[in-house]
């Protein structure tokens, strides 16, 4: 079965954080791939995750379930399709500054699919990953508001840019 384990920092206190998590609408927000979702009750959720397999998209129908919860710190989730089923164990640490999150991704493809789930989970598991720790961090980052004088800042970098180009011949 393979597996990946990620860790990274979010800049959110654990309550918070744990919050977003239980957020089924907010959460599949962040996870690259996700098409379409159904909130069926506050534990489940059916949603679509489309991949491309060299020019074919893949579309996998998901339905996922909140097996066990320990609210703020731990979470187990199973997600089942017709050629895949997905063990999803996630941790949250209080850290300076914010929370550690730890998760765990067991993929198993079923029938005749497995081999390519396997293959398409062991290509894409690290990437897809970084977009989703990405995606948190940008989410909860505490961004500047952006000064009075950005939209000057915005033509001058335009205006330099087309200023680059130069004259046209004659």
């Amino acid at each position: 079965m393979p597996s990946r384990e990620a860790t990274f920092k979010v800049n959110a206190p654990p309550p918070e954080l744990w919050k977003f998590l239980r957020d089924f609408e907010a959460l599949c927000s962040c996870i690259p791939g996700v098409e379409r979702l159904k909130v069926v009750d506050g534990r489940t959720a059916e949603f679509a995750v489309k991949e491309k397999v060299g020019i074919v998209p893949l579309i996998v129908d998901l339905r996922a379930q909140i097996e066990s919860e320990d609210p703020p710190r731990k979470l187990r989730a199973v997600a089942r399709g017709q050629h895949v089923l997905i063990t999803i164990d996630v941790a949250l640490a209080p850290r300076t500054g914010g929370t550690e999150l730890r998760a765990l991704f067991d993929v198993k493809g079923e029938g005749p699919l497995k081999p390519l789930v396997d293959r398409l989970f062991e290509k894409r598991a690290s990437e897809r990953t970084a977009q989703f720790a990405e995606t948190l961090a940008q989410r909860f980052s505490a961004a500047p508001p952006a000064p009075a004088s950005a939209p000057a800042a915005w033509w001058r970098r335009l205006f330099r840019l087309f200023s680059r180009r130069g004259s046209p011949s004659s």
